[in-house]
């Protein structure tokens, strides 16, 4: 077979093409630490290591969820210690109060710190996170769920709970409403809780709450109109009974009204009752002793008030610390995930730095080599023997 000048030239220069190409191939490597420069160099190894890239940057999603969780967990539960820490306080407040033997002047200063007391829960129950988002306030995160003062407090939140997805098949609530915190404290089975609601401008307050028969969980508004408890079944609006007080008697229980309301001042009284609500009845009876009976109906309402709304505070606090637990269980899952998914991308795409090495050193050989052959055999002519 002829082999002309052009197919010479041609054939060599096709030869260091070739070896230039895998030695660029294998500085790409070397220079990236990936085996897998473009698809086209392993297509099976390339799709997997798609997949995994995918999940594990979702792996990496649910990660950055879990931490946001565990913050606002965290401020949760700081935030329901300090309210356990205030209910404590105010119950161990009420107790002294119950001796018999304090002055007038001693049960106002023991209502000045019940006072102080209010104020420092109705800030808790008002606090915001670092995005100035409000704790307690529901879904209505830019709402202040909480507006008044000891004359009454209103909430401007709802009882939804913010949520957050910590994994592909849990969605965690991160937030609990203020609603069941603070709103519905429940009463011991079979009593009730008859404390002012709101508007009350006034001293009045329930100085004394008994029953005299069985008590069926009904719930009931008492309005002062300036002569008369005016009383009326919360639920149907119809009314029951009025009475010009202090002493009370409808629907198996007995009430002992005490200070002076004001006209349109509201008393509240159901198996549930607002927290707040219960301050205001201890401040109102501690600066305003009943005559006739004195403070110890209403401590021993407000004893088991704290009682009850501290059991309702540890078992939401209890709430919280489980969804805490459970993302710290979640983010051992992650980490161990993220570790898993590093290790088959390494050996997915990683070059092995000794054989690439060996194959840099190896193609540089073969490159110079067909650099010099096409040089010499393009020298072969026979031009070059004539004289």
């Amino acid at each position: 077979m002829r082999i002309s000048t052009s197919m010479l030239f041609q054939t060599g220069v096709s030869t260091i093409q070739k070896q230039t190409e895998k030695l660029l191939q294998t500085q790409q490597q070397v220079a990236t630490g990936r085996r897998i420069v473009a698809p086209s160099d392993d297509p099976i190894a390339s799709a997997r290591a798609l997949e995994v890239t995918q999940a594990r940057n979702l792996n990496t999603a649910w990660q950055t969820n879990q931490g946001y969780a565990t913050d606002s967990l965290g401020l949760l539960e700081n935030k329901l210690a300090a309210v356990e820490e205030i209910y404590i306080h105010t119950r161990t407040r009420a107790l002294e109060a119950g001796n018999g033997s304090y002055s007038d002047s001693e049960l106002a200063s023991i209502a000045i710190d019940v006072r102080a007391n209010f104020d420092a829960l109705l800030s808790l129950a008002n606090s915001q996170n670092g995005q100035g988002e409000y704790v307690f306030s529901g879904y209505q995160a830019d709402t202040q769920p909480y507006t008044g003062n000891l004359n009454g407090v209103s909430f401007q939140g709802d009882q939804g709970q913010r949520t957050l997805q910590v994994s592909p098949s849990r969605i965690m609530s991160v937030s609990n409403s203020g609603a069941e915190v603070f709103n519905a404290v429940r009463a011991p089975q079979g009593s009730f809780f008859a404390v002012p609601g709101s508007p009350n401008g006034g001293t009045g307050h329930v100085a004394d709450a008994q029953t005299t028969g069985s008590y069926a969980n009904t719930r009931y508004n008492i309005v002062w109109d300036g002569t008369n408890y005016n009383v009326t079944n919360a639920d149907t609006g119809a009314a029951v009974v009025s009475q010009s007080g202090p002493t009370l008697s409808f629907g198996a229980v007995q009430l002992e009204m005490g200070g002076t309301p004001s006209v349109g001042d509201v008393f509240e009284l159901g198996p549930r009752a607002n927290v707040f609500n219960m301050f205001t009845n201890m401040v109102r009876a501690l600066e305003n002793p009943s005559p006739t009976v004195g403070i110890g109906g209403a401590v021993a309402q407000a004893i088991a008030g704290m009682d009850q709304a501290l059991d309702q505070e540890l078992s939401v606090r209890a709430s919280v610390g489980s969804r805490m637990l459970e993302v710290d269980a979640l983010e051992s899952v992650g980490s161990d995930l993220d570790v898993q998914y590093a290790e088959t991308l390494s050996r997915l795409q990683d070059v092995d730095y000794a054989e690439a090495v060996s194959n840099l050193t190896l193609q540089q050989t073969y490159l110079q080599a067909s650099q010099q052959s096409f040089m010499r055999i393009t020298n072969l002519s026979l031009f070059n023997y004539l004289s």
